[in-house]
């Protein structure tokens, strides 16, 4: 991942957590877009008002925690990507999450693709991301 702050106020103690996990029918939006067991990803002591940070790094989910799809006699894996960036600044709490669906990003598709399990290990070259609006209780 690659993520860029930007601050409009100083912003002090900043702390930015995320994960990924499977999106599923089968789970709530809660579950979903939860961040409480997330890891801290960075910490940074200060952002001034008109700054940005860049921040990169790798997230990754093992095997076992993917919650297939089942299609027929397709399984596949539909990643989600969550990420909060935490502070204080302006006198008050200040914190921003945003979630993102991963895909196969094919030429002419509306939609990003599902990853397919039951085809074996690869290499995809056309990957991509999609914005995703986090629920209030996110």
């Amino acid at each position: 991942y690659r993520i860029t702050l930007m601050a409009g106020v100083d912003i002090d103690d900043i702390s930015v957590r995320g994960d990924m996990t499977s999106a599923h029918a089968s789970r709530s939006d809660e579950e979903q877009f939860s961040l409480d067991a997330a890891p801290v990803l960075h910490r940074l002591a200060r952002i001034e008002a008109g700054s940005t940070a860049e921040l990169n790094g790798e997230i990754r989910l093992p095997l076992a925690m993917i919650t297939p799809i089942r299609h027929g006699t397709a399984a596949m894996f539909v990643p989600l990507v969550r990420i909060e960036a935490a502070g204080m600044g302006a006198g008050g709490p200040v914190r921003v999450r945003s979630a993102f669906v991963i895909g196969l990003d094919e030429q002419g598709a509306a939609r990003l693709q599902p990853f397919r399990l039951d085809q074996g290990p690869r290499v995809y070259q056309k990957v991509g991301s999609r914005t995703l609006a986090v629920p209030a209780f996110g």
